[in-house]
C-alpha cells in the first residue's frame, strides 16, 4: 500500500515537473529575398490532430481585380511538418500569414488550435499612401507619384516600385526638366529651398534657396526654373514668381501678384503660364507671358470667388496651349481667363487629350471610369471601365495610363495606388 501510494506521488510530481511542451507560434525563420519567406512553427501539443493549414491575407490583383484576399497556401495531414517556403507571393505590399492545427470536424473552422500570426512587408510592391500629384517621363515609361506630403517614389507602367525618397518637409508641384544631357525633377520644399534631384535615382544634384515659408510649385522651359513661392522679401515685393537660371541659379526676372499658386505651363506657346492661388476661399487665375530668356512680358490678374469652377489640384493644358480644363466639373477656360463651358455628368479627377485637343479624356470617380468628350461638342462618345479610383490620367500613343487608387481615400493606411492601362 505504502509503495502504491509513493508510486502515486512519484507520478504526479514527474507530471508537475514535465508538463506537455507548448507548441512555439508561428515565425518567419528565413528571408531569402523580397518574395521568398521560410515559416517555421511549434509542433501540435494536443490530441487528435487532423491537419495544418496556412492561410495568407494581402490585397493585390488578381484576375484584374483589386481585393483583399484570403487564402490557404500549405496544408498538411503530417505533424511533423513544421515549416513552409512562400516563393509564389503574390505582388502586394502587406503579408499577414496564420498558421492552424485542426484537431476535430472537418473544416480548419472547427476548433482550430491556433500557432499566432506574423507579418511581412514586402519591399517595392503596391505603393500605398494618399496621393496629392503625379508626372509622367513619357520617354523612360515612368510615373513619378507624390504621396502623403512629401514622398517621391518613381514607377513603371506595371505599378512596381523603381525607388522612392522621402523629402524632410512637405512639397509642393514639381516639374520635370532636362540640363546638360540628363533628365532632373525639380522639388519645390516647403524650407524655401528648390532642390534639384537626378530624374533616374531622386538622389540630389544642386539646391536653390528660394525664400518664404512655402514653395507652391516649379515649371521648367528652356533651362530656366519658374517658381512660385510665399516669398516676397525682394523688389518688387509682390512678385511671388520667380525665374531662375538653371547654370547659375540667378534670378532672371520676376512676376505674380502676391498670390502663391501653382504654375499651369501652357503647352506648345511661347513659355506662356497661368497660376491658380492655393489655399484660399477666393481664388486669383493669373496669366503670365515671358521670354524664351525668361524675361517678364506681361501678365493678367483675375479673380473669382469660392463657387468658381477652378481647382489648383487638377489643370491641364489643352495641347495647342489656347486654353486649359480645371477641377471637378471639367471647366474649360481660355488664356484670357474666359470660361468657355464645363463637361456634364462627371466628378472629374483629372484630363488628358489626343494630339489636337478634339478629343478629352476625363477621369471620372463616380462611378470609377474614363470618359470620352468630343470637343467642342463636349459630348460623351464613349467610356472605358477601370478597376480603381483613377486619380491621374496620361496619353502614351494610343494608350491611356491611368493612376488609380484602391481603398479609402484620404486614410493613406488602406489607399494602394496602381497603374491601369487602357488601348484606345
Amino acid at each position: 500500500m505504502l509503495c502504491s501510494v509513493i508510486a502515486s506521488c512519484k507520478k504526479e510530481k514527474e507530471y508537475v515537473v514535465n508538463p506537455p511542451k507548448i507548441a512555439e507560434n508561428l515565425q518567419i525563420d528565413q528571408v531569402i529575398n523580397d518574395s521568398t519567406l521560410v515559416f517555421k512553427w511549434g509542433k501540435y501539443p494536443g490530441y487528435n490532430f487532423k491537419g495544418y493549414f496556412l492561410k495568407r491575407k494581402a490585397t493585390y490583383i488578381k484576375n484584374g481585380v483589386v481585393n483583399t484576399y484570403e487564402e490557404i497556401i500549405d496544408s498538411s495531414a503530417d505533424i511533423n511538418h513544421l515549416s513552409f517556403t512562400e516563393n509564389q507571393m503574390p505582388y502586394a505590399s502587406n503579408l499577414t500569414y496564420n498558421v492552424y492545427a485542426r484537431h476535430d470536424g472537418e473544416s480548419i473552422w472547427d476548433t482550430a488550435y491556433f500557432f499566432g500570426s506574423v507579418s511581412y512587408n514586402r519591399p517595392n510592391t503596391l505603393l500605398s499612401g494618399t496621393p496629392s500629384d503625379a508626372l509622367m517621363d513619357l520617354q523612360n515609361k515612368r510615373l513619378y507619384l507624390i504621396t502623403d506630403g512629401k514622398k517621391i517614389t518613381i514607377v513603371n507602367y506595371d505599378s512596381r516600385q523603381v525607388v522612392s525618397k522621402e523629402m524632410p518637409f512637405t512639397i509642393g508641384y514639381c516639374a520635370l526638366g532636362d540640363y546638360n544631357g540628363s533628365s532632373e525633377l525639380y522639388v519645390p520644399v516647403n524650407d524655401g529651398s528648390l532642390q534639384i534631384l537626378d530624374a533616374g535615382t531622386l538622389q540630389l544634384k544642386d539646391k536653390i534657396y528660394v525664400g518664404g515659408t512655402v514653395i507652391a510649385s516649379v515649371a521648367a522651359y528652356n533651362q530656366k526654373l519658374y517658381v512660385a513661392s510665399s516669398n516676397t522679401t525682394e523688389p518688387p515685393h509682390t512678385n511671388t514668381i520667380k525665374v531662375y537660371d538653371r547654370a547659375t541659379k540667378n534670378i532672371v526676372s520676376s512676376s505674380g501678384n502676391g498670390n502663391n499658386g501653382r504654375l499651369l505651363p501652357l503647352n506648345g506657346t511661347s513659355f506662356e503660364f497661368v497660376d491658380l492661388t492655393i489655399g484660399f476661399s477666393t481664388k486669383s487665375l493669373n496669366y503670365h507671358k515671358f521670354s524664351s530668356g525668361g524675361a517678364f512680358i506681361s501678365e493678367t490678374n483675375n479673380y473669382y470667388d469660392f463657387n468658381s469652377q477652378l481647382d489648383a489640384s487638377i489643370m491641364r493644358s489643352f495641347p495647342d496651349g489656347s486654353k486649359f480644363i480645371s477641377s471637378y466639373y471639367g471647366s474649360i477656360y481660355d488664356k484670357s481667363l474666359s470660361l468657355l463651358g464645363a463637361l456634364k455628368g462627371g466628378a472629374y479627377a483629372d484630363f488628358a487629350f489626343n494630339s489636337d485637343g478634339s478629343v478629352i479624356y476625363a477621369a471620372n470617380t463616380n462611378p470609377q471610369r474614363i470618359d470620352v468628350f468630343g470637343y467642342p461638342v463636349l459630348t460623351v462618345t464613349r467610356s472605358y471601365p477601370v478597376k480603381a479610383r483613377p486619380f491621374r490620367i496620361f496619353r502614351d500613343g494610343n494608350t491611356l495610363v491611368c493612376v488609380s487608387i484602391y481603398g479609402q481615400y484620404g486614410n493613406s493606411a488602406y489607399n494602394y495606388i496602381i497603374v491601369e492601362k487602357i488601348n484606345l
